[in-house]
């Protein structure tokens, strides 16, 4: 009886802390670049201990049109690479753009994005007030007839397991991290890749979820009292 109260309890604990995942997925339907958090899944690892492991869902999100020249969206495979103020290395599917102060191309952090030859500087567009951004399909950067850098876009083997970081980024840890090939991804610049949740599907998974907890802890409650009965004859 002890050990179903037990096993009860870990359904109940499994179950809320996959509401909370649904409800970060819901929270976040409008965050641009966003990759849907897989509801926690139970491995068993190789000393035979029952674990959670978070999983990122990896599936295109719907890319829509901005007509901003410094919004860029990926197609295909990889991200883009960002550097935080301590020069942290993180990967992001969000293309938000704009020229710092100090004339590097940043995300909406303040975070420099990478090309292939370091952090990108703009300072050829802020001293011109009729220079025009362009961005090949390839990533290149060009203002006017001047190339700056490609972007650098980067990948992993299992981007699924990768650490999310603020917003939409993700943090590599024991990935290591690759160029993509040209082949494999497509910019769209002016474009913004949206967040790849569905919302009906989730609110279904919540709703499934709530059932489930509902009729757990009624379980645990039935157990619990025939416990108490248990130990009241053991009295007598």
């Amino acid at each position: 009886m002890i050990k179903g109260i037990y096993t009860a309890g870990r359904s109940l604990e499994f179950r809320t802390k996959n509401i909370d995942v649904i409800a970060n997925n819901l929270a976040n339907l409008n965050t641009t670049g966003y990759k849907r958090e897989v509801p926690f899944s139970e491995i068993i690892n190789q000393y035979g201990e029952t674990q959670t492991e978070k999983l990122s869902s990896q599936q295109q999100g719907e890319i829509i049109q901005t007509s901003n020249q410094l919004d860029m969206a990926i197609s295909g495979k990889g991200f883009f690479a960002v550097k935080d103020e301590d020069g942290n290395l993180e990967l992001t599917r969000d293309g938000r753009f704009k020229i710092s102060e100090e004339g590097f191309l940043v995300d909406n952090a303040g975070r420099k994005i990478m090309g292939k030859h370091g952090v990108i500087t703009m300072e050829e567009f802020m001293q011109s007030k009729d220079a025009t951004i362009v961005v090949s399909k390839s990533g290149e950067i060009k203002i006017g007839d001047k190339t700056i850098d490609s972007l650098l876009i980067l990948n992993v083997n299992n981007a699924a397991k990768l650490q999310r970081a603020d917003g939409s980024n993700f943090v590599a840890n024991n990935e290591e991290a690759f160029s993509v090939q040209d082949t494999d991804f497509s910019i769209s610049q002016g474009f913004l890749e949206e967040a790849n949740t569905n919302p009906i599907i989730e609110m279904q998974a919540m709703i499934q979820l709530n059932k489930e907890y509902e009729s757990t802890q009624k379980i645990v409650a039935a157990l619990d009292k025939s416990l108490e009965q248990a130990n009241e004859i053991g009295k007598v």
